[in-house]
């Protein structure tokens, strides 16, 4: 393990106050091996509430709030539907104001959709940009808003399924790695995806 994987297992141990042993963690290559290994060692206290129902009214609410648009606004309305691109930048700060939560940061392709995915150097397809964060739909933004949010929207505590698992893991994966949370996926591998050592 690298210093990167051990800084990883460590937050995460932390955070949910369990212990991965080193036969578990040598199992662990994707970000779903993870969440399945946390999975294992903790008790689900199922409850009624539906967090993504309640972010996605919550952003609902600020966008007619800050008359951002006038289309109605569903679960799959594409972000870059909602926000103009010439006030994006602008806009994308009050919403993030306005819902009181971290929002995933725009990159520069969220700003000039004419850039090619990949960098070219000297004709050959290098670097890969960063995914466009506006061309995810408001489902997408519920996922990144309540990674990048656990802390304040997850009771840890009183985990009720999966799905608070697997948001919690990507938002420590984002926060410790630095990587983009929009970029981050159950299917990525921590080695060749991700880049950790």
């Amino acid at each position: 393990m690298g210093l990167d994987s051990i800084a990883l297992l460590m937050s995460v141990e932390d955070t949910f106050g369990i212990r991965i042993d080193d036969s578990e963690a040598k199992k662990v290559f994707t970000v779903k091996d993870f969440m399945d290994a946390i999975y294992r060692k903790i008790i689900l206290n199922p409850i009624d509430k539906c967090l993504t129902q309640i972010v996605f009214y919550r952003i609902r609410k600020a966008f007619k709030k800050l008359n951002l648009t006038d289309l109605e606004i569903e679960p799959n309305s594409k972000i870059s539907d909602l926000l103009t691109p010439s006030a994006l930048k602008l806009n994308w700060q009050r919403l993030e104001v306005e819902l009181g939560l971290k929002l995933p940061e725009l990159v520069a392709i969220d700003f000039n959709p004419n850039l090619d995915a990949y960098v070219n150097f000297f004709g050959i397809r290098t670097i890969k940009r960063n995914l466009a964060v506006t061309k995810g739909t408001i489902r997408s933004l519920i996922d990144w808003i309540l990674s990048l949010n656990f802390e304040k929207i997850i009771d840890i505590q009183n985990i009720s399924n999966t799905y608070e698992i697997e948001r919690i893991v990507l938002g420590i994966v984002s926060k410790i790695i630095g990587i983009p949370i929009s970029e981050i996926q159950l299917k990525h591998t921590f080695i060749n995806d991700l880049g950790i050592n």
